[in-house]
């Protein structure tokens, strides 16, 4: 894992002074005290921490709490391994669950739109804060598409989908955003040097799973530190540059830039912060938020039941986490008896979680002895 203290010195190295917060960041800087200037002051917050739920949770915090009137901020995070979906995505679709959970690898949904991304620390996060009437994802592209034609001699630009691209179409970048009523971020992430190898193991989700959740466009991808002339590209060192990018793009008067500032998301600097952070953690969210879904499996049937096949398609229909219908799939041909059966496992399995051995469970029912079948509701 990476080490926190490597982390700081090598920015430190690469951005020279770095601004450290008091606890009451919260307190000096949401001041309602008038501002003279037009312009918002611009800022620049690096995460100290690598866990997903914590900066995920700050970006919510920020969103929910803070005004970004006479303010706007670029925060700048990146997380040990692990996967973020879409708000409107269904976890399984999007990602190897068994996979990740052998590994250890969480899986955590955000509050924006879009797709799923792999995340681990060669990968930059950046969000950009600002007030709803100033946003500008087109902007925020092209500031870091710039920063990869100055700084790194890396040709990019943001295609109609608002992913950045190099070489010949591969992405290195994927964007999603949030819009409030007066409030708004749009974030994206960079491979500079994500491990490719994990990152397409664990985004291979079920694709046979049918559903209305947003799905995850597939692309072409490659690291910023594989390309042609990126020479010794790193998180840290496009980190500085796009941060010092984002300060001097003060035009109109770039004294109001107020620098680098790390900050660590807790309850301490954020007060708050943890129950947002709790709620992220949630199968409540994670789950809980998934769209409605089928999923249809063969599974063997009993001679008991005298059935003309060995086997029958069942489908699971479920919503927000939770099971709804069990019935015979769509062509599906059974005895009476055999669908008698599926409608009394049906009722008794409706409300619960669904889980990967859901059709394990639904085949154990069927394998009751005909003495015992009307127990199982």
């Amino acid at each position: 894992m990476l080490s926190l203290k490597k982390f700081t010195s090598d920015l430190a190295r690469t951005c020279g002074s770095l601004a450290s917060v008091s606890p009451a960041l919260h307190a000096s800087t949401s001041s309602s005290t008038p501002s003279t200037s037009k312009v918002p002051r611009r800022a620049v917050f690096i995460s100290q921490s690598t866990d997903v739920f914590s900066n995920l949770a700050l970006e919510d915090w920020l969103y929910k709490n803070w005004s970004f009137d006479r303010r706007s901020v670029l925060f700048l995070w990146r997380n040990s391994p692990c996967v973020v979906i879409g708000r409107h995505q269904n976890p399984r679709v999007e990602a190897n669950l068994p996979y990740l959970e052998s590994a250890g690898v969480p899986v955590a949904r955000r509050g924006s739109g879009g797709g799923a991304v792999y995340h681990d620390h060669g990968n930059l996060n950046c969000t950009f804060f600002t007030s709803r009437k100033r946003y500008n994802r087109r902007q925020n592209l092209d500031l870091i598409c710039n920063v990869l034609n100055h700084d790194f001699c890396i040709q990019a630009e943001a295609n109609h989908r608002d992913d950045i691209i190099v070489g010949h179409d591969d992405k290195v970048s994927g964007s999603a955003a949030k819009l409030g009523r007066t409030t708004a971020y749009h974030h994206c992430t960079l491979l500079v040097r994500t491990d490719r190898q994990q990152l397409r193991l664990a985004l291979q989700g079920d694709k046979t799973i049918k559903s209305r959740a947003t799905a995850s466009v597939p692309s072409m991808i490659t690291n910023l530190g594989d390309v042609t002339g990126a020479g010794d590209l790193t998180v840290e060192s496009l980190m500085t540059s796009v941060g010092h990018a984002y300060l001097a793009s003060q035009e109109e008067d770039p004294v109001l830039a107020n620098g680098f500032t790390l900050v660590n998301p807790t309850d301490d600097w954020f007060p708050g912060l943890k129950q947002l952070e709790d709620e992220l953690r949630s199968v409540e969210w994670i789950d809980g938020k998934t769209p409605r879904f089928t999923i249809t499996r063969t599974i063997p049937l009993p001679h008991c039941l005298g059935s003309p096949s060995n086997s029958v398609n069942i489908t699971v229909q479920a919503y927000h986490g939770a099971v709804e219908e069990v019935r015979l799939a769509e062509g599906a041909v059974a005895c009476t008896e055999l669908t008698d059966l599926i409608h009394e496992v049906s009722t008794s399995l409706k409300g619960n979680s669904y889980t990967s051995g859901i059709f394990s469970d639904i085949s154990n029912r069927l394998h009751l002895p005909p003495s015992l079948q009307r127990s199982i509701v």
